[in-house]
């Protein structure tokens, strides 16, 4: 997934890039070019949506099951 420039603006640097391998970086890293080597068919994905990034798998690796407990124990 191409996307423009003025789209990609749009996002944080902690938002979370994840290409078709499993393989994910933080939009930051990948638009100062750290990745410029890997495809630009890639999925952003806001950090805030946890529901995305548990169905891609990342939940374990971006500590979201703690950010749940902590809401559902409030």
């Amino acid at each position: 997934m191409t996307q423009n420039v003025s789209a990609r603006s749009a996002y944080h640097g902690d938002d979370i890039v994840i290409w078709a391998d499993g393989f994910w970086a933080r939009w930051g890293e990948v638009s100062s070019g750290c990745f410029a080597h890997r495809s630009d068919d890639y999925e952003i994905v806001r950090l805030e949506d946890e529901s995305r990034l548990r169905e891609l798998g990342l939940a374990e690796d971006l500590d979201l099951a703690l950010s749940e407990r902590a809401a559902s124990s409030s």
